[in-house]
């Protein structure tokens, strides 16, 4: 087997197992190779034979033997052209993701100015009614108020930061799902192109084949030529 980065890899149940043909080839862990399928750019869809400790353990052996020759350049590109793409939408996520934890932290950061308000708030109104003993019950009614109106912005706050992470979730969720469905029809588009590729190459097949008996009928033609010119040769002597 060659050495060599050993790419990503995902589940394929039709390429998948031990490959028991194979003496143990990994001089690292001297395990029997495993069938592999690449999911990793231009690789993508290749089939190899690698070591399978790289799976187990997370290992990266650098054991690959591939099955499958290289993609034409035309689906190499293709390919690569697909997993940047992949990688812009999840490089905008994160972006997203981080400006809206920014916000989420903005907004912590009130309710806990608030918050340390209110306490001191408190305190004073604590301390004034002691002082006090009653007598500012005019002041101690707008203090009460403030207190309530502190109390019921802080409320509204804390409920707004609930809504935002609760959407957070969901978009995570969903944005889950998407990237799920994006890996699903990339390996669907791959193998049409694959099938695609062998089609193309079959045809290339029959009409070399076709070219090759035309060839012959051709030269089997000058010969009966041939014969009937020296055929005639004799009889006109």
């Amino acid at each position: 087997m060659a050495e060599q980065k050993t790419p990503d890899t995902v589940v394929e149940p039709s390429f998948c197992g031990s490959y028991t043909e194979s003496e143990p080839t990994c001089m690292m862990h001297h395990q029997r190779p495993k069938k592999m399928v690449s999911f990793e750019g231009s690789l993508t869809g290749r089939r190899f034979l690698g070591c399978p400790m790289q799976q187990d353990e997370g290992v990266n052996c650098g054991v690959v033997e591939w099955v499958d020759g290289p993609w034409p350049e035309i689906l190499q590109r293709c390919l690569t052209r697909i997993w940047d793409m992949y990688h812009e939408q999840n490089l905008g996520r994160v972006n997203d993701k981080q400006a809206h934890e920014k916000e989420v932290a903005k907004l912590q950061k009130e309710i806990d100015f608030l918050s340390n308000n209110y306490s001191q708030l408190v305190e004073d109104v604590s301390n004034l009614f002691d002082y006090q003993d009653g007598k500012m019950s005019h002041d101690m009614d707008y203090t009460s108020q403030a207190i309530n109106e502190l109390a019921e912005k802080k409320k509204q706050l804390e409920d707004q930061a609930k809504i935002e992470l609760s959407m957070e979730k969901l978009k995570l969720a969903k944005e889950q799902r998407c990237i799920l469905q994006s890996q699903a029809e990339i390996i669907q588009n791959m193998r049409k192109a694959m099938k695609e590729v062998e089609g193309d190459r079959d045809l290339l097949k029959q009409e070399k084949k076709l070219e090759y008996l035309i060839a012959d009928l051709l030269n089997a033609g000058h010969d009966s030529k041939a014969k009937l010119e020296r055929i005639k040769a004799i009889m006109n002597e």
